[in-house]
């Protein structure tokens, strides 16, 4: 009697020496052992044998492991996600420690005036040694000789960051004369409030050439000796407005949402490139108070706040200390500006006109 074997009595063997196949009792017996169950070879058939072929059971099988890996990848996932986020709130309780800038090579661009002034400033009190770049040279050395005055140390250069062959010229020079900065903030910046129609040509190339192509120049002279070394953070000030656009405003929403842009299409370059210690930073102010041209009627001015340029310079600095991605001032607007990104172009015009009524 041939068949499959499904299940034996392990402590019941019979047969001789070899363990050839017999029969005890009317049951057959394999290989010395009496089965419990016999089942004939044509009532084994798998329920799939009845329906497919053997290439398409293979195919189904395939699926059923790929399907089963999908479900096991995506729970993974959604776990990691969770961890992550639990992360994030843990340090908006616990920060992370902040890193000393004692003795490092700092770069900040539009030195002269505003929040460059006060970025430097407030860096060399932390014990950085400063490289300033600015068109203006007069207030340039003004705001070095704040920095010395204070018994910082601090290196001024001329240079209009919207022309890479100055860009390029000016940081050779630093390099030779200096070192090579191992934290660059591109802080130049320009600004215009009134309709589109109104900008002229010379406006808007102005705006997009200073605001957005003036940091691409000064990171990719810096950048490399960062990669090279892996050690090193670029810091771009974007603005909220690189995450929402409004009226009046269309040339610097466009050159910010391009450095919001870059720096995160930097952070992630490095990411994949194993470069973890080098940092990218984008941030997103609000409003400074140096900017007079603008006065908010906002529902709920507590949220936006307009910051001082001492106040904001130091959230920036604490922010980059911390190895923030992203630094939002206020911090607040965090949240609201991330969700207003899921959110349709209809519905983010509700709420932005519901909080400006």
């Amino acid at each position: 009697m041939s068949g499959r074997v499904e299940e034996l009595d392990a402590g019941t063997k019979v047969g001789d020496a070899a363990g050839g196949n017999t029969e005890q009792n009317g049951k057959a017996v394999v290989d010395g052992h009496v089965p419990l169950r016999v089942i004939e070879k044509g009532r084994s058939t798998h329920f799939l044998d009845k329906f497919f072929n053997n290439e398409q059971r293979e195919w189904i099988k395939m699926q059923v492991w790929e399907a089963a890996a999908a479900i096991l990848g995506f729970m993974v996932l959604n776990l990691k996600a969770v961890v992550l986020l639990g992360l994030d709130l843990f340090r908006l309780v616990v920060p992370p420690e902040e890193k000393s800038l004692a003795g490092e090579l700092v770069l900040v661009t539009g030195a002269g005036q505003n929040l460059g002034r006060e970025l430097a400033v407030q860096l060399s009190r932390l014990g950085a040694k400063l490289i300033l770049l600015d068109i203006n040279e007069k207030q340039n050395y003004a705001t070095a000789e704040l920095v010395r005055n204070e018994g910082g140390e601090a290196q001024a250069y001329y240079c209009d960051v919207s022309d890479q062959e100055d860009v390029a010229a000016v940081a050779a020079k630093i390099r030779r004369e200096v070192g090579h900065p191992r934290y660059v903030f591109n802080n130049a910046g320009t600004y215009e409030h009134k309709p589109f129609l109104n900008h002229s040509p010379a406006d808007i190339m102005r705006m997009v050439s200073v605001n957005l192509l003036g940091s691409l120049w000064v990171a990719r002279e810096f950048l490399g000796h960062m990669v090279k070394h892996n050690n090193g953070h670029l810091v771009c000030i974007s603005s909220v407005l690189g995450y929402i656009g409004r009226q009046n405003v269309v040339p610097y929403c466009a050159s910010k949402f391009g450095v919001k842009g870059m720096t995160e299409a930097l952070a992630e370059e490095m990411r994949m490139e194993r470069r973890s210690g080098v940092r990218v930073t984008a941030v997103h102010p609000f409003l400074i108070s140096n900017i007079s041209d603008v006065n908010p009627n906002l529902k709920f001015p507590w949220l936006f706040e307009v910051l001082s340029t001492s106040d904001a310079a130091a959230r920036i600095i604490r922010g980059v200390r911390r190895n923030q991605e992203e630094i939002f001032l206020p911090e607040k607007l965090k949240p609201f500006m991330v969700f207003s990104k899921v959110l349709p172009r209809k519905l983010r015009r509700l709420f932005g006109d519901y909080m400006e009524s």
